[in-house]
Order: structure tokens, then sequence, then C-alpha cells
């Protein structure tokens, strides 16, 4: 497709001789270890690998450097701790112990020879829900009630808690800590934690400091070529329009099947058996689709949401409930319990295949993987019930 002279002048002055794209590019491109396993916003992940740095047993051969270094951060900025940073500063910690999960609580580090306990909840991208930090306050109040206790927060932008109590503490806090261990003490913690710590903070300031030097270039970019990055992203490839393309593809693919498409959208994608063409009802729906077909096979493909409906099309009462009635006597899982509606669409059978939790990081390649499967597994078995059933209906639609 040939552009137009003035929005090739408007994409030829972003991408022609730009020093400021090309050092965003070879930075981006680098290697990371975090990027590659998936972790960049994942509340879990982050928590994980933080935990694993707080504690003075693991094999970072850090000992109690950073949990200390970290604890010192935060109470600087506090007026009413019960702890202080010189008390923290010449403590012995190397007794601690990390609890994941404890009671929902994120990280939970418990030094039984200070009588001291810490709690952290982490929130990469979601925030406090149902008065959560003053019932982890309560619970830890019970369970440590001879302890000193320090409650921190840590969001990306070092967000103020809803409870009084907790310390708020920012990413670029904990990746300042990172940089100054790792700047202080590189030739004592070894490469590989050296590496695994510099690609963590990498990670960090590439996808959660708004403010890092990463975020201003990109700014400035945008700022310089607001034209042709707004053109750029009108036309993106967006997840669910390749999803949709993946779907239309492995059914036009699946020629053992003997199923074909039908009026598709990115939304939408239709298919019916071949062999229901030949029952005397199915095409007689002008309502709905070009082909006239009352009952097709329709995938769902929403932004974070993918599933497979059996729908009957605008229709006789006496059509939909006959063919209601023989897919019910299946008794197979994903029957719908609402009523048929006597007008419109009914979603007679459901299959959720993909939803939220699927999304989150994943790349198109797992989605594809997670659909391929579904695909191969449903279709020679309820799918291949429901098939079989239909095409045994004698029913007349003549009146």
């Amino acid at each position: 497709m040939l552009l137009d002279n003035k929005k090739q002048d408007i994409l030829g002055r972003l991408v022609i001789n730009n020093q400021d794209l090309d050092f965003l590019e070879s930075t981006l491109s680098e290697f990371n270890i975090f990027e590659a396993i998936g972790i960049i916003r994942q509340e879990i992940k982050h928590s994980n690998f933080l935990a694993f740095l707080l504690n003075p047993s693991e094999s970072h051969r850090l000992s109690d450097l950073f949990l200390k270094k970290l604890l010192i951060c935060a109470l600087l900025n506090s007026e009413n701790a019960s702890l202080s940073p010189i008390e923290v500063d010449i403590a012995d910690l190397e007794d601690a112990e990390i609890r994941r999960e404890w009671k929902n609580i994120d990280i939970l580090i418990y030094s039984p020879a200070n009588k001291l306990v810490f709690a952290i909840e982490n929130k990469v991208d979601s925030s406090e829900h149902s008065n959560q930090l003053a019932r982890y306050r309560e619970t830890v109040s019970i369970e440590f009630p001879e302890c000193r206790k320090i409650f921190l927060y840590l969001t990306k932008e070092g967000h103020l808690a809803s409870d009084a109590e907790w310390l708020s503490l920012s990413y670029r806090e904990v990746i300042g800590v990172i940089e100054s261990i790792c700047n202080q003490n590189r030739s004592t913690i070894g490469d590989d934690v050296y590496t695994l710590m510099s690609h963590y903070v990498s990670l960090v300031k590439r996808h959660l400091m708004s403010n890092s030097d990463i975020a201003k270039l990109c700014q400035k970019i945008y700022k310089q070529h607001r034209q042709a990055l707004d053109l750029i992203y009108e036309h993106r490839p967006d997840l669910q329009s390749e999803v949709s393309e993946f779907i239309q593809q492995i059914i036009q693919d699946s020629i053992e099947a003997e199923v074909e498409r039908d009026d598709s959208s990115k939304q939408f994608i239709r298919f019916a058996p071949k062999e229901w063409d030949d029952l005397a009802f199915q095409k007689t729906c002008p309502g709905w689709t070009s082909s006239q077909r009352v009952l097709l096979f329709e995938f769902v493909n929403e932004p974070q949401y993918l599933g497979l409906d059996l729908v009957i099309g605008p229709s006789g009462g006496e059509l939909k409930q006959a063919i209601f009635k023989t897919i019910k006597e299946l008794k197979i899982a994903g029957l719908t319990r609402s009523k048929l509606k006597e007008t419109g669409w009914s979603h007679i059978w459901k299959q959720r295949i993909l939803d939220f939790s699927d999304y989150g990081d994943s790349d198109l390649e797992s989605l594809q993987e997670k659909i391929e499967s579904f695909w191969k597994k449903y279709l020679n078995n309820e799918i291949k019930l429901i098939r079989q059933a239909i095409a045994q209906l004698k029913l007349d639609p003549r009146p």
C-alpha cells in the first residue's frame, strides 16, 4: 500500500537519522533476563526477587546487606517509626526469616534474635483494597506482640498508604539501594549476582519508573514526532486482531474437520460443520450472516477473554426449543442456564479458552499454543458430540 507524500514525510522525519530513536532502540534491544521470563509487571515475581535479595541465607552472598540498606532507606523518611536507622545499621539481621504470602502479606521478615518484624506490601499496578493494610497490621500485631514492627508500602511512585502506620517506599528507592550495593561491592558480590541485580535495575527503569531517563527520552521523541507515532499507533497490529487472524487460520487449515468459516470480524469468528448445511432448517435465518445459517459456533474474542459459544440466530421459538433440548440431553459441560430468548440470539453452550490470567505478560505465541490445544481437544470431544446430535435432527422449518 502506497502512502501519500505527507504521511511519508512524517514517518521519514521519525526514522531517518533520528539519534534519539536509534539510542532508544539500541537500549531496549539489550537482552534482559527478567524480560525474557516475563517478570515485567507481575507483582508476584517482583516480590519473589526482592524476597531473594532480602533473605540473608540466600546464595547471593550479600548476607543481610540489602535487607539493612532497604530498611534504612525507608526509615530515613520516617519521623515516628519504632526503630531508628542507626539501630538497623548496627544490628545483626542474619537470622532473619523471609516469609512469602504469609497470611496474604507479600513479604514478612522476622528476626527472632532482635525481636523485630517487618511487613512489605508490594503494589506494581494494582492498589490496596478492602482495608487490607489495617488488617495486615492487626494480624502482625497479634502474631508478634513482643516485637517492634515496621510496615512498608511499596509502590511504583511511593504513594501514601491508607493506614498511617505503613511507611511509603518507591521502586525508585529500591533501585537506588540496589545500584548503591552494586557500585560499592562490585568486587565481592560476584559477576553472576552483579549481572542479575543490574538486569533488574534496567527492567524497573524501563517499565516502572515514569521519570527515568528512558521515560524522559520517550517523552522527548513523542513531543517531536507526535504525528508519526500517532499514525503508527493507529495502524499497529493489536493482540486481539492477531488472535482473530490465528483462529480464522486454524479453522481454514482444519480440512479434516470439515468445517466452514462464516461471516466473521475481529470480535466474532464463526464457523459451522459442513454436514449441517444438509439439514432443512440450517439455512433459514436471513437476519444474521450472509450464509443464512441459523446455528453457528462462534469464537468470542475480547481484549482479555476468548471463548467458544454455540449460538442460535434469530429464528422461530419451536426451532430454538428443539435445538436446545437436543444439546441439553447431551449433559456436557458448558450448557448455559439462561432461558432461550424469544427474539434475537441465544447462546446455548459456552466454553472459556482464555481469560485475563492467561493474557497478563503472555506473548502471542503462548496464547496461540493454548488456543490450538483447545481446538484439538474440543474438536474431537464436545464439538464432535454436538455435531453428531444436531446432524440427527429432523426438523422441517416450514409452517
